[in-house]
């Protein structure tokens, strides 16, 4: 079966105008990433809905401060 490149949309955060790419393949459940960004929870967790929609798993966010940097820290928990 050959694997069709995931759309853009997927592989591509825009978050409140700074583009991400995350390489969803390597998140698993428990594991996490960090977007260092000025954006809420809520305009994160509305950027990554196309891939969790896509890959039918569940994601939750919480603000972080990470070596000195503020940012949304992402968690696949499902």
């Amino acid at each position: 079966m050959k694997h069709l490149p995931l759309p853009d949309e997927v592989r591509f955060l825009d978050v409140a105008g700074s583009e991400y790419y995350i390489c969803w393949e390597d998140v698993a459940v428990g594991a996490s990433f960090f977007l260092p960004t000025t954006a809420t929870v809520k305009q994160v967790l509305h950027s990554v809905r196309f891939a969790a929609k896509h890959f039918d798993i569940i994601l939750d966010a919480r603000p972080r401060v990470e070596r000195g940097l503020y940012g949304i820290r992402v968690w696949r928990t499902a």
